[in-house]
């Protein structure tokens, strides 16, 4: 189990360990593998000692950052699920979700402490876990890490989407990409080449009410500024505006700028290590459809290109946050050989 430690006092520490040696194998089999994670998708489950935690201001710190909206999306959608259990209820069943918060106010401590392990009681699965002396001062160590936290179940989430799509993959196309781009990911069985130009490859996957695209990119890197967010987009709606158009005579996919202008963000947990992450809408020129897309912007050293990795999705009145992650799922599968 990795831990992270804050202030953690000597006493907490041996009895976090043993706690740790008594249920570790509780989400084992024979063979040692560790039961699959359960919980629905981006749901974390909140473990209160009572409900009147949950209720007041822990429960509002937690709610406040978890369920706020998630940009880019034309519904509001929360970032998250919450599920809410008080740790008396906390048996077995609870103990193989993907993405445990559980909370604890204990006056005997003088500085909060926080522990978090990976795939304790299944797999993937982060349970975090954070014992302040007091509801202020959980409140405020919660409010200073929250950022952490979340990149933390993020990445379990990914693990988990992965785990169910990666029985499927297509390994025709995934030949395909590595052999005109240099690089390895992860496409299920279901897309299909709609457009494939020299620096651009556009795949799509067609269902009856909505449909998914990832395009893959290449332009020639010169300097950084090309990673700022009108050059980002510039080059995004030049490429779209030549190779992607719509059903319409004369449309064409484009970036919505004015109602849910884009963003970018830069990250360092991307799997080549930097990247420029921007989300936004899509929409057509000429035509009315429209949706949600992100994006990763990174260098590739070994071309002298920036490479971009983008996922949309098309699904007219129905909620889109968790389609959007399982195309992020995927642009974060890639790898280099090495």
């Amino acid at each position: 189990m990795k831990t992270m430690k804050y202030h953690k006092t000597l006493a907490w520490a041996m009895l976090f360990v043993f706690i740790a040696a008594l249920t570790a194998c509780d989400g084992e089999d024979k063979k040692g593998k560790k039961d699959r994670s359960s919980g629905g998708t981006s749901e974390i489950l909140v473990v209160t000692q009572n409900k009147e935690q949950w209720e007041g201001m822990i429960g509002d710190s937690i709610r406040a950052f978890f369920l706020q909206p998630q940009y880019g999306l034309p519904q509001p959608e929360p970032l998250n699920k919450l599920s809410h259990i008080t740790v008396d209820g906390l048996v077995d069943m609870f103990k193989k979700h993907k993405c445990l918060l559980i909370v604890e106010i204990n006056p005997a401590l003088e500085k909060t402490v926080v522990e978090t392990g990976e795939d304790l009681w299944s797999a993937p699965q982060r349970v975090i876990k954070i014992v302040a002396p007091n509801r202020t001062e959980w409140c405020k160590t919660f409010n200073e890490q929250k950022e952490a936290y979340k990149m933390w179940y993020d990445k379990v989430e990914r693990e988990r989407i992965m785990s169910v799509l990666r029985p499927s993959v297509d390994n025709k196309l995934g030949a395909r990409i590595k052999e005109k781009f240099g690089f390895n990911i992860t496409i299920p069985s279901g897309f299909f080449i709609s457009k494939e130009e020299p620096d651009f490859l556009w795949i799509r996957k067609e269902l009856e009410k909505n449909s998914f695209g990832i395009f893959i990119y290449t332009t020639p890197y010169k300097d950084t500024l090309q990673l700022e967010l009108n050059s980002l987009i510039s080059v995004r709606d030049r490429l779209l505006q030549q190779y992607v158009p719509g059903p319409a005579d004369g449309s064409f996919m484009t970036t919505e700028k004015e109602f849910v202008p884009p963003v970018v963000n830069y990250i360092s947990t991307y799997p080549t290590g930097f990247a420029a992450e921007t989300r936004g809408m899509w929409c057509l020129v000429g035509d009315y459809m429209a949706g949600p897309f992100v994006s990763y912007t990174f260098p590739d050293n070994r071309t002298g290109n920036l490479v971009t990795l983008e996922g949309y999705v098309y699904y007219p009145n129905h909620n889109k946050r968790d389609d959007l992650l399982q195309l992020q799922s995927i642009l974060y599968s890639i790898s280099y050989d090495e």
